[in-house]
């Protein structure tokens, strides 16, 4: 692209915790051993966003986003929505997460980490294990450029069932997969198949499980990608979107490793095997800590 092009892309980041300015400080007053080797300036998203509008020469717009889970999705709804709107012509949406102690002690204090594997939707899942990553989406309307995927829509919507978790009989999940679908103008039944949040906690497997089933008369192909990756937090939806992108330009649909035993409650299991797909239109759930709910519907035409 050249400088005229990246003039005219906004920048979009989300991130659950890399605000270092605070986090050293606030590890020090929870743990007065820890030394603070970092100065006071402001390091946080703010900061990683000036960065690189300066490196790349983009359009100094940006936004910013701190909403635990849905970070990264929650941009690339708000990217997509200005792209419509033709705000802008292209957007970079960078999801982006590192080792945060301060993330990783609150996760053991709730008990949440698991001490080996991932294993979503397994009957003995006994939590998540933390993940870090970097990824980046560029996007830009269909009269701009021209590609095989395409951004139906989505949404985004909080609950307020309790400070740390979604209702575990899956309303609010189930509100918010069918507003996305509705945005999207599609049905449950144009559906080819779901990317999970599927954590392996015990409640949000079960409240994911409940919310698809008030949305879909059968059962969808549905996997999740944290056994490979990790839980990367605000990294996620961008991380794991691209990931099952790539997995459905190679022909198909992932497996969900570390699932042996069905869980009887939640009757509904994940692909325990590549399945074999290369176009259609994918649900992405991801679910945020505190009870913001976020939705994408992408769709691949077929090669």
């Amino acid at each position: 692209m050249d400088s005229e092009a990246l003039i005219r892309c906004g920048l979009f980041i989300g991130n659950a915790a890399n605000d270092l300015s605070l986090s050293i400080p606030l590890g020090v007053n929870q743990d007065g051993q820890q030394i603070e080797n970092i100065s006071q300036e402001r390091i946080g998203n703010g900061y990683y966003a000036q960065q690189l509008i300066t490196h790349f020469g983009l359009n100094p717009f940006t936004l910013t986003y701190n909403t635990a889970c849905t970070s990264s999705s929650n941009a690339l709804i708000d990217a997509a929505a200005m792209l419509e709107g033709k705000l802008i012509d292209y957007a970079l949406v960078i999801g982006m997460e590192m080792y945060a102690p301060l993330s990783f002690e609150g996760f053991i204090s709730m008990q949440l980490l698991a001490p080996h594997a991932i294993s979503p939707f397994d009957r003995d899942r006994q939590g998540l294990i933390l993940g870090e990553s970097i990824s980046a989406l560029f996007l830009s309307r269909e009269e701009v450029a021209s590609s095989t995927w395409h951004f139906l829509g989505g949404s985004s919507r909080c609950e307020t069932h309790s400070v740390t978790g979604v209702n575990p009989d899956g309303n609010g999940i189930a509100d918010v997969i069918n507003n996305a679908l509705n945005i999207s103008h599609i049905t449950p039944s144009d559906v080819t198949a779901v990317k999970a949040h599927g954590t392996a906690s015990q409640l949000s497997d079960r409240a994911e499980i409940n919310g698809m089933k008030r949305v879909f008369t059968e059962q969808p192909d549905f996997f999740s990608l944290k056994p490979y990756i990790g839980h990367t937090l605000g990294s996620c939806g961008v991380s794991e979107l691209l990931l099952s992108m790539e997995c459905i330009d190679e022909g198909f649909l992932p497996r969900t490793p570390n699932f042996k035993e069905p869980d009887q409650e939640l009757e509904w299991q994940p692909l325990m095997s590549n399945r074999r797909c290369e176009s259609g239109i994918f649900v992405h759930n991801c679910f945020g800590f505190g009870g913001n709910n976020s939705v994408m519907v992408v769709k691949k035409e077929p090669s």
